[in-house]
């Protein structure tokens, strides 16, 4: 199409080439005139490569323009494959070819149904083309059943042309704003008349944005129903009518930004003069953020007992991450699963509850093609890292309509907090509100006067996330586990060595060095350790203890014992091929079998990773649903985890320690302040039961005092 366009402008004599079909390629067609048959080389040079350029477009759309000869003539082909692109766009079928046209033709739009397209959108677009094709501003739309940002800024100057708005650009901005609230409501019985549109374009307006009303340019009750519901999605004023807030709402983001919100988010501490400020405007939660973006001087997270503050004041609070967040390139996976481990560990911080939902923020105007290729993996990512904190919170999303709708349907958020504000955004032209949207972002305020002035963003509240309206306390005295000062690693080594030297169980033939290799291993997942002991509520050097033991005791029988588990299903899933399809000789079994293994960073059986993550889904301490121990299918994908994924197999840990604790008739579980015999039975209970297991459980508890001591003072 570029280089057609390249062409067209170089056959009309235009020198400045580009791939754009802009007003000086216009304007030089529309002084040859229409194309077609009849258009010889006394109004242009060389009229054979313009009709070659004609049947070129009109293939690359997909129509027969002149049976593949490509020889520089018009014939009757040509004249139908015109006529069917104008039938297609919905203008006059002339089978000759406007300047309109022609520009119509060297897009990449398309002017059939297609994608997830639908017939109401594509009417209007084709009523548009055809009611505006003379028009001096508008420029042919696609006709594909899709709203898009060219569709919306379309439908925008037909209300500036339809109200004589001066200045008319597309642009939904004051002065068509003052214009649509000047007009009476639009209620039932309301027609169009005497070549004026008003009612049309407000159904063209509904349809665009999923409501498929009637398109008569008459308002029946049937379309009033659909105005309700389309109002009472938005939390509109729930009137039936076109008025000017549901104009607002169905042209542009942040529909109309004076609309008071009952939430709010800000970068300010809510002091209690502030606080009060926010009740008195009618707020009933506010948005807070988790952190401060590193290396800057804004302090915008949440101050100590600023929540105490705000909850006593009778509000709710919801949480939100942000870093930076502010350029394309900052979004990855591994960004994700990074920036889940902040939250948590933050969130943990202050307190909030299991379920909480955090709000990832994608501050910046992602196109949308751009979303799969970074948006979408970092929220993976988020995902990722929640699920090994047994999802301990909701994922949640600002930004955009589009990123919201996409992350979504790609089912990697609960709810969405829309950037609405940001109105003039790619990601808000032309899109709707996500179903799931919590808060919409509308304006920036201030509230309040004297002390308790407080700027925020004005939100509108759903109701679906309601917020939060109490935070855990911790025991008294206790204090969460922080991460660990890695200068101190030499030193905590050389004590780890020290208690091992005393160990009387077996040191023979281990395989991964000695204790103080094996400390520095445990160090490396210290992130994921500290925010699990966080996420569970439990101390880190319980994790610790276990994972440092079973890492240090491996010797060469156990990863013989897991070639054993691999080739056993290496067998099975080759019998269960050929069960189904039973040509040639059954697979010949191993010579020995077995079906699970101790495996991993932490030595876990699948049975066991599965027994404790079924006992966490009955206290209702994860997510998810029940693991089947008896399908082979499912202790082989599990086992698959554990083998080969250090992260999983840590992260299930903390499930068996507490599955272990309960076992053994520790309730109250997970907690911090576990007595110090208490502590020897979940240890003791991770290997098992009997005498061999209390002897296990009385050496790792040296091991847990060791890091204890550590985590301890680093905790103050």
């Amino acid at each position: 199409m570029y280089a057609l366009t390249r062409a067209l402008q170089h056959e009309v004599g235009l020198t400045a080439l580009s791939d754009n079909f802009g007003t000086g390629t216009l304007s030089a067609l529309t002084a040859i005139g229409n194309i077609g048959p009849s258009t010889s080389n006394a109004n242009i040079a060389n009229i054979a490569n313009i009709y070659n350029i004609v049947v070129g477009g009109l293939y690359c759309k997909g129509y027969n323009g002149d049976n593949g000869n490509l020889d520089g003539t018009w014939t009757t082909t040509t004249t139908a494959a015109v006529t069917s692109l104008q039938s297609d766009i919905g203008v006059p079928t002339t089978g000759t070819v406007s300047p309109k046209v022609f520009k119509a033709l060297l897009t990449m739009d398309a002017y059939i149904l297609i994608g997830t397209g639908t017939g109401p959108v594509r009417e209007v677009q084709r009523w548009m083309n055809a009611t505006y094709i003379d028009k001096s501003w508008f420029y042919i739309i696609p006709a594909d059943g899709s709203y898009s940002r060219d569709v919306q800024e379309a439908l925008v100057y037909a209300i500036q042309d339809e109200l004589g708005v001066a200045g008319a650009n597309g642009n939904y901005g004051p002065g068509t704003r003052a214009a649509v609230a000047a007009q009476p409501n639009i209620t039932v019985g309301s027609s169009d008349a005497a070549g004026h549109y008003w009612v049309r374009l407000f159904q063209a307006a509904l349809r665009f944005n999923t409501y498929d009303a009637s398109f008569t340019g008459t308002f029946t009750s049937a379309d009033s129903s659909i105005v309700l519901s389309f109002q009472a999605f938005c939390l509109l004023t729930v009137n039936g009518q076109g008025d000017y807030e549901t104009w607002s709402s169905l042209l542009v983001s942040n529909g109309d930004p004076t609309r008071n919100g009952r939430a709010a988010d800000c970068a300010s501490e809510v002091t209690a003069a502030r606080a009060s400020a926010l009740v008195a405007d009618g707020r009933v939660v506010v948005g807070r953020y988790l952190t401060n973006v590193e290396g800057s001087t804004l302090n915008k997270k949440i101050q100590t007992g600023e929540l105490s503050v705000i909850l006593g004041a009778g509000l709710r609070v919801f949480p939100i991450f942000q870093t930076l967040g502010d350029s394309l390139s900052y979004f990855s996976d591994a960004q994700g699963y990074s920036d889940a481990g902040d939250a948590v560990q933050a969130a943990t911080g202050y307190g909030f509850k299991r379920g909480t939902t955090i709000y990832f923020a994608v501050d910046v105007d992602v196109l949308g093609d751009d979303i799969p290729g970074s948006i979408i993996p970092y929220f993976q990512g988020v995902n990722r890292a929640m699920q090994r904190f047994g999802n301990l919170y909701h994922v949640g999303a600002y930004g955009t309509r589009n990123v919201c709708r996409q992350l979504t349907d790609a089912d990697l958020i609960q709810y969405s907090f829309v950037a609405g504000m940001s109105y003039g955004y790619s990601g808000n032209l032309g899109f709707t509100l996500p179903s799931n949207w919590a808060f919409d972002q509308i304006s920036t305020i201030t509230v309040g006067s004297g002390t308790g002035a407080i700027e925020i963003d004005n939100d509108i509240y759903s109701g679906r996330d309601t917020g939060q309206a109490s935070v855990n306390a911790l025991p008294s005295g206790e204090v969460l586990d922080v991460a660990f000062d890695m200068s101190q690693e030499a030193s905590l080594a050389s004590d780890m060595d020290a208690y091992c030297d005393t160990v009387t169980s077996n040191t023979i033939g281990l395989i991964h060095g000695s204790p103080t290799d094996v400390v520095g291993d445990v160090l490396q997942h210290d992130t994921l350790i500290t925010n699990l002991s966080r996420a569970w509520g439990i101390r880190k050097a319980l994790i610790q203890a276990v994972s440092f033991w079973e890492y240090w005791k491996t010797t060469a029988l156990d990863p013989a014992a897991d070639a054993v588990v691999e080739s056993t299903y290496v067998y099975l899933e080759a019998l269960e091929a050929w069960e189904a399809n039973p040509i040639g000789v059954a697979p010949t079994p191993p010579v020995v079998m077995s079906q699970d293994s101790s495996t991993g960073f932490a030595q876990i059986f699948s049975a066991t990773a599965i027994w404790a993550h079924n006992w966490a889904l009955g206290q209702g301490l994860i997510s998810g649903s029940t693991w089947d121990a008896s399908d082979w299918h499912t202790v082989w994908a599990v086992w698959q985890d554990l083998h080969g994924d250090d992260d999983y197999n840590l992260s299930a840990v903390p499930q068996v320690l507490m599955a272990g604790a309960a076992d053994v008739g520790i309730t109250g579980s997970p907690r911090l302040d576990y007595t110090s015999a208490q502590i020897t039975s979940i240890l003791a209970r991770y290997n098992g039961t009997g005498s061999a297991a209390a002897d296990y459980g009385q050496e790792v508890r040296g091991v847990y005092n060791v890091f204890e001591q550590y985590n301890a003072a680093l905790r103050g």
